[in-house]
């Protein structure tokens, strides 16, 4: 009987056994590869973000487009009656990433959240799924939300947030919401959020003096005071419609009268 049998049947201690170290390697490093997938889903952008990019020497073209059917509105708004105009979501994303940093670079300033670059739409049935790149601490990500857009009434328009995102990592609804409305009073509208059942939405309306083209122009002829009005909006698959009227404010002038 050697020493080791010896000591067992003596009733002493086994010899110790090496340390099974395996388990307390991984609980040191899971915390690591948990923030590594954490901040995998933030700085991945969704899908239909990167699908939804125009660039190449089309770009120019799509994004002229979608100003031609900008001009259109605005002829209409020059003419008694009805009006509408079908916009297309690669010319909405064309014009986005060319004219709006270009032209318009006011309405992408001041966030509270970061720099504001790069947006893109990509149209559903009832949905704009917007996404936008923001900067901050040298840091790039890409902040994305499901906005439904209906009409209250004519130049109302009521805005709500079904799901909202930075990458996975879910964002609040209602903060998501507020920088849409800092947004949209950027580019001239009226803004108002409100409690509706369960969630939050906003209400945004076009103020008079966009809606109004004024009677009289600081040189030339007299024109009549004109109204223009969005009467109905309808987001389709790729595509944005608007229609609407255009109206004289003016009272008819009465006949003269001729003597009896």
């Amino acid at each position: 009987m050697d020493d080791a049998e010896a000591a067992g049947s003596n009733g002493r201690a086994e010899p110790v056994r090496p340390v099974q170290r395996t388990r307390w390697w991984w609980l040191a490093i899971s915390p690591a590869v948990g923030l590594g997938l954490v901040w995998l889903g933030i700085t991945t952008p969704p899908a239909f973000y990167r699908a939804a990019a125009v660039t190449g020497p089309e770009a120019a073209g799509a994004a002229g487009r979608f100003v031609t059917s900008l001009a259109a509105i605005a002829t209409a708004s020059r003419q008694e009656g009805a009006w509408g105009v079908d916009m297309q979501e690669r010319d909405i994303n064309a014009w986005l990433g060319t004219d709006l940093p270009r032209n318009h670079p006011e309405i992408l300033n001041g966030s509270a959240w970061g720099r504001l670059s790069r947006p893109r739409v990509r149209l559903e049935p009832k949905l704009a799924r917007i996404g936008i790149e923001v900067s901050t601490w040298g840091i790039t990500v890409v902040a994305w939300a499901d906005v439904e857009v209906t009409m209250r009434s004519a130049n109302h328009f009521v805005v709500s947030i079904r799901r909202a995102g930075l990458g996975s990592l879910p964002l609040p609804r209602d903060a998501v919401l507020k920088e849409c409305g800092r947004r949209l009073m950027k580019a001239g509208l009226e803004t108002q959020m409100q409690r509706f059942r369960d969630r939050s939405v906003l209400l945004a309306v076009v103020p008079d003096r966009l809606a109004e083209r004024p009677a009289a122009p600081p040189s030339g002829p007299r024109q009549p005071s004109r109204r223009w009005e969005v009467d109905s909006l309808r987001i389709d698959r790729g595509s944005l419609t608007l229609a609407g009227t255009s109206r004289s404010l003016d009272r008819p002038r009465h006949a003269e009268r001729t003597s009896p």
